[in-house]
């Protein structure tokens, strides 16, 4: 099967999705009877190329590299924003990993749906869309026959959501409990050795585990997304992160934290959805968790989650230290799934 794709998005993840591609093109081929092509390109601040035999990935790397625009390898009639990109382009597939607004989801939510209603496959690293219009967007694909995946969204490249996909089957997740965000994870590690929080900030910012911005992630409002992610697919819920019970870390001082382990329990930013009756409610907060819980022993930039089912009681699912490339995997892993036809 050949799968034409394009990419939203050429930032650190999109590019290291097409470093893997070209590195993995081979085996894609052997294992899967599966060859691509990028069609197109289209970015923000580097313009758009689209070419309908295949652009060289190569020249893309280099040129946005080398801090030059994509225009210069695109073909045929100009074209001036994203919507009109996605229209343009000739491709079975879109792999989208572009700026978001965590507020509002968009404007990947407005991408997901031009792509679907145009019949192309959407795979999505972005929260947004699955936070915010998960079951419309579910039903639209549907309807179009196509597939809307989206496992980079929670935990990078761990199959979080493919093991609820394809492992859980007849079985009710009855509670949901993580660490979801790695960068205050990363923050209060730091804290327990006695460095500030705004120091432990800096140091996110030095190793690119944190935007320059970091209000999203201290204030929880990152780890709200995900858990609203995981409580809609896993669980049938039809949360927004509005709805989530949320407090972040800004609060916490030294002397909290390493007071917690003295007492033998470490502060975690704890992600939790839980069935209550017919109700599902989710919350974000920094709890005390006794070393006991394997969730406390999560350090720095990796992130676990538990599911309490009524068939395997308990299954936790650890990730360790990540980077762009295992972002891409999960979306790799998506369109791989997606030319096997297992398109829900």
């Amino acid at each position: 099967m050949h799968i034409r794709i394009a990419m939203l998005g050429y930032g650190n993840v999109a590019r290291a999705l097409a470093r893997l591609l070209l590195r993995k093109t081979d085996i894609l081929q052997k294992d899967y009877d599966l060859t691509f092509s990028v069609t197109g390109i289209a970015t923000r601040s580097r313009g758009y190329a689209i070419n309908p035999d295949g652009l060289d990935l190569e020249a893309a790397l280099q040129v946005v590299d080398s801090g030059g625009k994509l225009d210069t390898l695109h073909r045929g009639e100009p074209v001036s924003d994203t919507l009109s990109f996605i229209d343009a382009c000739p491709a079975d597939a879109i792999m989208e990993a572009t700026w978001l607004d965590p507020q509002t989801g968009q404007p990947a939510t407005d991408y997901a749906r031009a792509a679907l209603r145009g019949g192309r496959h959407f795979i999505t690293a972005n929260k947004g869309p699955v936070a915010y219009a998960y079951r419309e967007l579910s039903e639209l694909a549907r309807q179009q026959d196509r597939g809307f995946f989206f496992e980079s969204t929670v935990m990078d490249g761990a199959p979080v959501l493919g093991i609820g996909r394809e492992a859980l089957l007849a079985t009710t997740v009855q509670r949901i409990r993580g660490i979801l965000n790695s960068t205050t994870n990363y923050i209060l590690t730091c804290m327990e050795d006695g460095i500030s929080l705004d120091a432990a900030v800096a140091q996110a910012q030095q190793i690119g585990v944190v935007e320059s911005e970091p209000g999203t992630d201290i204030d929880g409002w990152d780890a709200a997304v995900k858990i609203v992610v995981l409580a809609n697919v896993l669980m049938g819920a039809d949360l927004r992160p509005g709805d989530v019970d949320c407090t972040g870390i800004a609060e916490l001082s030294i002397a909290d934290v390493q007071g917690a382990l003295k007492a033998g329990e470490r502060y975690k930013l704890l992600c939790e959805a839980a069935r209550e009756g017919d109700t599902i409610q989710a919350s974000v907060k920094p709890v005390r968790l006794p070393l006991s819980d394997p969730l406390s022993q999560i350090g720095r930039t990796s992130s676990a989650v538990t599911f309490e089912t009524d068939t395997l009681h308990h299954l936790t699912v650890v990730e360790g230290d990540t980077d762009p490339t295992t972002t891409a995997f999960g979306m790799l892993v998506d369109m791989i799934n997606i030319a096997r036809g297992r398109y829900r």
